[in-house]
């Protein structure tokens, strides 16, 4: 009997072979790199790219859309705040309710998208 695996599926395709997280460090394999959950302040999705910003300034550029860390990084306190941010927890500093954005260590800043804005609000609490 045969196993029909879908191709059209990037999570059972990309996940597995492109990174993995063990004891609370994201190893990218192709890059050979690994960092610590807490050294990310947040990542950006840019179309089929995401920039994961750390907290040193430092700015890696991975080939795979933020959807797939969404679900990577969706139990180790990562909330997603807007179509194109996903957020550490550990690195919120404040909340402006008037800009309806999330200010970050480095001075950087997310946006809250006005359909996340009660979930992330939910997520605070």
């Amino acid at each position: 009997m045969k196993r029909f695996i879908s191709k059209y599926n990037p999570m059972k395709k990309a996940t597995p072979h492109f990174c993995e997280i063990t004891n609370d460090k994201l190893f990218l394999i192709r890059s050979r790199k690994r960092i610590s959950l807490k050294e990310i302040v947040m990542l950006r999705g840019e179309i089929n790219y995401t920039s994961i910003h750390l907290l040193s300034g430092k700015v890696l550029i991975v080939p795979r859309t933020i959807k797939i860390f969404e679900n990577l990084l969706s139990s180790y306190a990562f909330i997603r705040t807007h179509r194109a941010y996903l957020v550490n927890e550990y690195h919120l500093q404040e909340f402006d309710l008037h800009k309806n954005c999330v200010k970050l260590t480095n001075n950087m800043t997310a946006l809250i998208s006005r359909r996340r804005k009660e979930a992330f609000e939910h997520f605070l609490d």
